[in-house]
């Protein structure tokens, strides 16, 4: 009987591979051979499934707005609005998970470096802006569904700026972190009259 191979399965090994490559090295750095030897397998298996670095990148891209796409839905799904006191607190919450997330996941974290590479490459450019735009749409619908009507695409894209922005400053550690469970609300106190 022949050997069934879930090549999807092995796509996502691949790409867990390269993560764990990320969280070691700089991008640019990375070799297939890296990949491969950090997802146990030959290289000649890896090019089975990514040509090339570039293409191995690109799904990589795919992947990240899946995942981050995927997580706010299941955030504000697990999360009813109806269980926080005020607007502030929920939205301070749901930052407060895109600065730390949950124990045990594991996040796209080259994210910050394909955005680098996207001002340089116009395929990862595109991939880039269609995964904003993909993000965004799914936004728009999870804010629409909580807060009515009145919140829209504006609103989302503004919770964009604010998720790319914490998650790139917790992920390097350039900030302290000390705000993450009350972002919302700091940036509140800069509105007040």
């Amino acid at each position: 009987m022949p050997l069934i191979v879930d090549h999807d399965a092995v796509r996502q090994q691949i790409l867990a591979a390269f993560q764990e490559c990320i969280d070691e090295k700089p991008l640019m750095n990375i070799t297939l051979r890296d990949i491969a030897q950090k997802a146990g397998m030959p290289h000649s298996k890896l090019l089975y499934y990514f040509k090339n670095k570039k293409e191995l990148l690109m799904s990589y891209v795919r992947y990240t707005n899946d995942y981050f796409s995927t997580k706010c839905v299941e955030w504000f799904l697990s999360h009813p609005r109806e269980n926080y006191g005020a607007n502030c607190d929920y939205m301070n919450a749901f930052m407060d998970y895109v600065a730390t997330g949950q124990a045990g996941e594991t996040r796209p974290n080259g994210t910050t470096q394909t955005y680098v590479l996207a001002r340089y490459d116009p395929e990862i450019g595109a991939l880039v802006q269609n995964e904003f735009n993909e993000w965004r749409a799914t936004m728009t619908d999870c804010l629409i569904a909580i807060y009515g009507e009145e919140a829209g695409v504006k609103e989302a894209e503004v919770i964009m700026i604010l998720i790319s922005g914490t998650f790139i400053c917790n992920y390097t550690k350039a900030l302290t972190g000390d705000i993450n469970d009350n972002i919302i609300g700091y940036l509140g106190n800069l509105t007040k009259s």
